[in-house]
């Protein structure tokens, strides 16, 4: 009894804390005989960059901005003694088996780099509604909507580059060809893929419950838009599953303590619960798949560098009518607990791959290069006016110099940085495009010189290439054990008394992921993962209100935190100093995290005090200490910081996750009113 007892207290705090950064008010009455219950919040949300490095993902973080890069071309598939004249060169492509001083140049990308004081500063209002028509059926409805009040005066515009090599095409214009768009999700072939939400470039509106609830007996019947939470880790998903995230608004930045309650994307669905023994409870459920939402380019959590056009495959790939389905099953015997779930659903994460850019876009005459492959395209491969119908076949756009990629020294370094291979790519985006192949494109083996040569001729040529990526969705089947126990000890008061032990294991078999050289053909393997959970009450002094205590360590097999496949890591890329270090090596044993919160309320719950801290044990750390006042009953003010570090104890920031985070260092405020 006491361990169920103390189950239900750690699950009522839980709740408490999800909601903790705005306690909802309410006012209830009735209407027509319909019983009503309404509460709500307006917040004001102010992260400010505390960071002296701008976002390396958009165009004005870009660490090649303004630096001088030596680019020598060269081509090593097809080798010709002598000098390059016309004549070989129709006849046997490009002649650069060898540097070629004559047409060694240098490059600067002409961007300037910003820094902005301000990540994040949104209005915010939240408002539910419950309708109870019986004892046994009710109505719940939850209204969110954000205004983006962030305007920067050096925001990135696509459009003041129209007069440099055309306009960039290709991709949805919104997001890729005027100023930051914030908020809409667009994916290719449909505006519209959330059919409850309502966005735009600076406003968010959307519903993230919207359902009926049914419950007679041991059986409740959930239907319509809502979230699902399996697990209870607070960096970690094992077992939570069903939902992907949404990370538009403030990534995963938010207070660690609310657990991804404003990131799960809701869907459609039904949900059906059971009591189906006394001890045993299955939860079972179908719902729409809908993929987690990256936020968008050139916003200041972008995560995926913008010199690439995302091509977003869930309507045009026939994904957007697909579902996922699952049960889990849950006991509790006096101290002892177990669970055991079986989901099939769409990895929301997606996979990355090479895709076709659809644009026909020649070479500028303006160089050597370019004009020797435009007539070599016009005359000899009778393609037009010059490359372009041929490019618009392959993975790659020529675009302005300040939105594209410029130099093989930023295309190494930002493969190493996002764990992906700068060699292998390369070779995939030649071999499995024929197109590039008659572009006189070769493959190079692993020969990070002749990547190097061949990458620099095709850059001099265009002025600066945007590749171009699609996202796809693969089904898997997750399977998930989780065992726990409660510690009763005889001693009152005692520390390890009334500890809650929770271990959660899932198995995904054959699971895709994105391949290094983004290759047409996924990544699979098999995937364990592994978390254990230890928390707790516990009363230190009897002037304070009890503390919540909790630790928690994550074990992966094969990828990161964020899904990254392990064999990605290790690359070693130095601005303006790359070497073969540059190629992944991948790392052996797995990733494991490990993570500590604790949150302490002052007497009389004015003051609350909270620090959250996650550590990758290859190096890096996200710590996040917060203090929250709420001086009357409808007013809280809460502020917490993140501080990342991704090479703590590492000197390649690549070996390690929280690298990839570790300029988002940021001071939020929240100023909320309940209502």
């Amino acid at each position: 009894m006491r361990a169920n007892m103390h189950r239900a207290c750690v699950c009522f705090f839980g709740v408490a804390t999800v909601m903790s950064g705005a306690a909802w008010g309410q006012a209830k009455g009735s209407l027509f005989g319909i019983d009503y219950a309404t509460s709500g919040y307006l917040r004001t949300d102010i992260a400010i960059n505390t960071n002296d490095d701008p976002n390396p993902y958009n165009q004005f973080g870009d660490p090649f901005n303004q630096v001088t890069v030596t680019r020598t071309p060269g081509n090593p598939g097809l080798p010709v003694d002598g000098l390059p004249i016309l004549a070989p060169i129709l006849r046997e492509g490009l002649p650069f088996s060898v540097p070629l001083g004559v047409l060694t140049d240098e490059i600067q990308r002409p961007q300037k780099t910003v820094t902005n004081l301000f990540n994040y500063n949104v209005l915010r209002w939240e408002q539910q509604l419950e309708l109870r028509f019986s004892s046994a059926l009710r109505f719940v409805g939850q209204l969110r909507g954000i205004y983006n009040l962030r305007e920067y005066d050096d925001d990135f515009d696509a459009r003041d580059f129209r007069n440099d090599q055309g306009m960039i095409e290709g991709g949805v214009p919104e997001l890729y060809h005027g100023k930051p768009n914030h908020y809409d999700y667009r994916v290719d072939g449909d505006d519209h893929p959330q059919m409850f939400e309502i966005t735009g470039r600076d406003y968010f509106v959307d519903f993230p419950a919207l359902l009926l609830e049914y419950s007679k007996g041991p059986v409740t019947v959930r239907a319509g838009n809502q979230r699902i939470a399996w697990g209870q880790a607070l960096f970690f998903r094992v077992m939570d599953k069903v939902d992907a995230l949404d990370l538009r608004r403030h990534l995963i930045l938010d207070r660690a303590l609310e657990e991804y309650s404003d990131e799960r994307v809701p869907s459609l669905g039904l949900r059906v619960t059971s009591q189906v023994a006394s001890t045993v409870v299955a939860d079972a459920f179908v719902k729409k798949f809908q993929p987690s939402v990256l936020p968008n380019p050139n916003t200041p959590y972008n995560v995926i560098p913008t010199q690439f056009t995302v091509h977003d495959m869930y309507a045009e790939g026939g994904y957007d009518d697909e579902v996922n389905y699952g049960l889990r099953l849950k006991g509790d015997y006096g101290y002892w607990g177990w669970q055991a779930m079986a989901i099939r659903r769409f990895n929301d994460a997606g996979v990355f791959r090479w895709t076709e850019t659809g644009v026909d876009k020649d070479l500028p005459n303006d160089n050597l290069l370019g004009t020797i492959l435009n007539t070599y395209c016009a005359t000899v491969l009778n393609a037009g006016t010059g490359c372009g119908p041929l490019l618009a076949q392959t993975a790659f756009e020529v675009a302005p110099t300040p939105v594209s990629v410029v130099s093989a020294d930023e295309w190494f370094w930002y493969a190493a940085d996002v764990r992906l291979g700068g060699i292998s790519a390369l070779n995939a985006a030649i071999d499995e495009f024929p197109a590039a192949q008659q572009i006189l494109a070769r493959s190079v083996g692993d020969d990070f010189e002749r990547a190097h040569r061949e990458l620099s001729a095709f850059f001099q040529a265009s002025g600066g290439l945007r590749g171009h990526i699609a996202r796809d969705y693969y089904q898997e089947d997750v399977f998930g054990l989780g065992a726990s126990y409660v510690t009763e000890t005889d001693e009152p008061g005692s520390f390890f008394n009334q500890i809650i032990f929770n271990l959660e294991v899932a198995y995904t078999p054959d699971r895709a992921f994105t391949p290094l050289n983004l290759s047409q053909r996924p990544l699979r393997s098999d995937e364990t993962e592994i978390a254990f959970v230890a928390e707790k009450y516990h009363r230190f002094t009897s002037g304070f209100p009890a503390t919540y205590l909790v630790f928690q360590a994550m074990h992966k097999t094969e990828s990161d935190l964020f899904g990254r496949h392990l064999s990605g890591y290790g690359g070693e890329a130095v601005k303006g100093r790359n070497t073969e270090k540059a190629i992944a090596s991948g790392v052996d044993g797995g990733a494991t995290y490990v993570a500590f919160a604790f949150l302490q309320p002052w007497p009389a719950y004015i003051w609350e005090l909270s620090a959250a801290v996650l550590a990758d044990v290859r190096g890096g750390v996200l710590v996040q200490p917060g203090l929250k006042w709420k001086p009357s009953g409808a007013f809280t003010v809460e502020g917490f910081y993140n501080y990342i570090d991704g090479t703590t104890w590492n000197d390649n920031p690549n070996d390690s996750t929280l690298s990839t985070a570790d300029f988002m260092n940021e001071f939020t405020m929240r100023f909320t009113y309940q209502f």
